[in-house]
């Protein structure tokens, strides 16, 4: 039982450690830091029950249930995690407006997040001169300009013709960016029970579907580069907890 306790403390130090460098250097996987404090509680407190269920017949009974829970929690997160992933696929397929997610801006020009949307939506729309775009997304804090209206910017530098792109700049969630953009599409006169094109990060895709409430969405992802794999496992960890939240209270 000592070996199973000093190993659980010597993971629970490594996890706090690695923990406390996401949360204060590697400031962009934050979320995963915050997990691995979260595990190095849980095997704290694997191997204090650990010692005292050799005297204590309750420590028995409460090591059985933490592990109960440990794996049904585990379980559910594997569940949530591949919904997630399933939905990052591409669909070539024509829409009557495309939706472009709005992401960080870094002061006036698109974080590196916002970009890849904005890179994948300017190919889909690419072959497509007639589609609308909605850009969505309201100003945050330490923003110079709304992220719709960076999003507008960006794609009208790049050729799109001002014409078509509609600026939604009320959003601050995923929630809002689907039902706001939907509402300026209907106003515009378009069939919003029709196929509609969502752009945003693949990870992202699978929570904007969801909360549409509808099948008649076309997958438009968006990928970071290859080398920002750390970045890119982070938001697809973190994705499987924002469901969870977006199911219990949307």
């Amino acid at each position: 039982m000592k070996k199973i306790e000093g190993i659980c403390y010597f993971l629970a130090l490594f996890s706090l450690l690695l923990g406390a460098l996401m949360q204060f250097v590697f400031t962009a996987v934050r979320f995963t830091g915050f997990l691995l404090w979260c595990a190095s509680a849980a095997l704290v407190i694997f191997a204090l029950l650990t010692r005292w269920k050799e005297n204590h017949r309750w420590a028995l009974w409460f090591r059985r249930a933490f592990l109960i829970l440990l794996a049904a929690g585990f379980a559910f997160f594997l569940v949530l995690e591949s919904w997630v992933v399933s939905h990052a696929y591409a669909e070539g397929q024509p829409a009557l407006a495309v939706v472009i997610f709005g992401a960080g801006v870094d002061g006036t020009e698109p974080s590196l997040t916002l970009r890849s949307r904005l890179e994948a939506a300017l190919d889909y729309v690419e072959d497509k001169p007639d589609l609308p775009i909605v850009v969505s997304g309201a100003q945050g804090r330490g923003e110079e300009v709304s992220e719709a209206r960076c999003m507008a910017d960006w794609l009208i530098a790049r050729g799109v013709a001002p014409g078509r792109v509609l600026l939604e700049e009320q959003a601050v969630n995923t929630e809002e960016n689907v039902r706001y953009s939907l509402e300026l599409l209907a106003n515009r006169g378009i069939d919003i029970t029709g196929d509609i094109a969502f752009c945003t990060s693949g990870y992202h895709m699978c929570r904007a579907a969801y909360l549409r409430g509808s099948p008649q969405v076309v997958h438009v992802p968006a990928r970071l580069p290859a080398k920002y794999w750390p970045l890119t496992l982070n938001y697809y960890i973190r994705e499987a907890f924002a469901m969870a939240e977006a199911i219990v209270f949307r």
